[in-house]
């Protein structure tokens, strides 16, 4: 049986002694109903997990000994999405499930054809929700890595100075584009690499050709229309087996 798991930022711990407060601390204490002499796992969301004994429980924090830690090396390559923003709901199951599938980052970007828009505090207390959101999944799954969540940026801002050796990929109904397959193929493992991923209703053609313009490459998805999160998580969970397969042939 796996042992519950709490995240605790890297500047948090502390050499033998780790402390869980706020939302962990209840969590694990008023929730979960742990005690004195209780295993449990604790992670910082960049790779290293801890395996610790609770010391003390208190109304504001959980007191924890550790035993032993580990840690994983982040997935190689580096696969970052930049998925337009949609509605509330579909939004934050498009982050969870990138959680799950190792994306290194989310930048959400603004288009042209985008009807969600934030700001001030209210994007603020939304960034707090969908960082949490993501700390779940990343629990749920027990994935050592927790995913960096960017603020949103407008397109041309967001796309203007990617690395020109990372592979960049747009899914478009193009009759030009190719498959992920073909386009990895022939291609050396980048470092890095940045999946966009257009509104309901999609990019707009000038969008496209900006995209284009600035080294992304169109790929198919095949001949189905599908929702943007769908889109997303799809393409990314099949970049992930390409790029996975390439860096095991060059290695």
């Amino acid at each position: 049986m796996s042992l519950s798991r709490f995240y605790l930022p890297s500047p948090a711990w502390q050499p033998d002694t780790l402390t869980l407060t706020g939302d962990e601390a209840a969590h694990c204490a008023r929730v979960l109903r742990r005690q004195v002499g209780d295993a449990v796992e604790v992670f910082d969301g960049a790779g290293r997990v801890a395996r610790a004994e609770i010391t003390a429980v208190s109304k504001s924090s959980v007191s924890l000994r550790t035993l032993s830690e580990e840690y994983t090396s982040p997935l190689a390559p580096r696969i970052h999405l930049l998925p337009a923003m949609i509605k509330a709901e579909p939004f934050e199951w498009l982050l969870g499930k990138a959680v799950e599938l190792g994306a290194a980052s989310i930048l959400p970007i603004v288009t042209e054809r985008t009807i969600v828009h934030l700001g001030g505090d209210h994007l603020e207390k939304k960034m707090t929700r969908w960082q949490r959101h993501m700390i779940e999944s990343a629990k749920q799954c027990h994935t050592p890595f927790i995913t960096r969540l960017e603020k949103p940026q407008p397109l041309p801002q967001a796309i203007a100075d990617l690395p020109s050796s990372s592979l960049k990929i747009i899914p478009a109904l193009s009759e030009h584009s190719r498959t992920l397959h073909q386009v990895s193929g022939g291609l050396p493992s980048p470092t890095d690499a940045y999946l966009l991923i257009g509104p309901e209703g999609d990019f707009t053609p000038s969008e496209e050709t900006l995209a284009q313009e600035l080294g992304f490459i169109p790929v198919t998805l095949g001949p189905l229309i599908l929702r943007a999160e769908t889109a997303a998580i799809s393409t990314l969970a099949i970049l992930r087996h390409e790029l996975q397969r390439l860096v095991g042939n060059q290695t």
